[in-house]
C-alpha cells in the first residue's frame, strides 16, 4: 500500500466526517468505537457512520 494511497482516503473520510476525530489508525478507531458515541442520534445514523469508517478502512488495506 501506498502512503499516497492511504492519506488519499484519509483526506476523504475527513471531508465525509469533517467532525469527528477518527486517529491515525482507523481498525484501533473502529475497535474502541462505541455506539451511540458518533453523530446522528439513533441506531441508523450510527451503523452508516461505523460502515463509511469501515469502508475507508478496507480500501486502505486493499491497497485500491
Amino acid at each position: 500500500m501506498s502512503d499516497g494511497f492511504a492519506a488519499r482516503v484519509y483526506a476523504e473520510l475527513a471531508e465525509e466526517l469533517p467532525e469527528e476525530d477518527l486517529g491515525e489508525d482507523l481498525g484501533d478507531f473502529l475497535e474502541r468505537y462505541e455506539p451511540g458515541t458518533g453523530p446522528g442520534a439513533d441506531a441508523e445514523a450510527d451503523e452508516e457512520f461505523l460502515e463509511t469508517v469501515r469502508e475507508a478502512h478496507h480500501r486502505i488495506a486493499r491497497g485500491y
